[in-house]
């Protein structure tokens, strides 16, 4: 009986555009998310139980700087002062953006994008939130950001709803001009890139991103694109 003829098996990826994508900020952006000194001591209380003794330094007076530096992502690693979080002051934090740029978070814009697609796209397109997710990628984890100036915002605000809880002190780090350039990759057979960048574009200009871009902040127009 013959030998069948081993036949070698060729498999082509699938092709896919990458865009750079250049984001002019057209209103203030705000960066603004839990601080580490919040978080470490919410696990710590959650991994007790009720009612345990929390160890001395989950029990440090309040520091608003604290929460402005390390409650936005950085370029470059940054100093920690876990034991003391009074060390965090107001030339620490200006030192920081001067010379080391605060980021966007990719997960971010991907959730941004989603958003856009579902409300704008999904109808039209014929896909659902799913196809979107998987195959939409950007590059990289975080994107840092330029900008004109920066301020420190404070605001009281309420913690519930209508005659809800205690108002709380909030403060923010709000950007004025900023500019933030970003890489969106997705294979053809799913999107076209005039597609994705259609919804890039849309979502700079109805959903926006950041703290608090259900009001209006963080919302940019495109400029340069290139494509890869």
């Amino acid at each position: 009986m013959a030998k069948k003829k081993e036949q070698e098996v060729v498999i082509e990826p699938l092709g896919e555009t990458t865009m750079h994508i250049e984001l002019i900020g057209e209103s203030d952006l705000i960066l603004h998310s839990r601080s580490r000194y919040y978080e470490q001591s919410e696990c710590w209380k959650q991994a007790h139980d009720k009612g345990a003794e929390p160890p001395k330094i989950y029990k440090q007076g309040k520091n608003i700087w604290e929460g402005l530096i390390t409650g936005i992502h950085w370029k470059n690693p940054i100093q920690f002062h876990d034991e003391d979080i009074s060390l965090y002051d107001e030339s620490e934090w200006k030192d920081y953006m001067e010379n080391n740029q605060p980021c966007i978070l990719a997960i971010a814009f991907t959730k941004s994008f989603v958003e856009t697609f579902v409300t704008f796209f999904k109808d039209s397109t014929k896909r659902n939130g799913t196809d979107f997710k998987r195959a939409v990628n950007l590059i990289g984890q975080l994107y840092p950001i330029t900008f004109s100036s920066v301020e420190v915002v404070n605001k009281i605000v309420p913690t519930g709803g209508l005659g809800g809880g205690s108002p709380v002190l909030c403060s923010h780090n709000l950007f004025h001009g900023w500019k933030c350039e970003i890489e969106v990759s997705c294979p053809d057979i799913v999107f076209p890139y005039s597609t994705i960048l259609s919804i890039v574009q849309s979502t700079g200009k109805y959903i926006g991103i950041g703290s608090q871009r259900s009001n209006g902040y963080g919302r940019y127009s495109l400029g340069n694109v290139t494509i890869i």
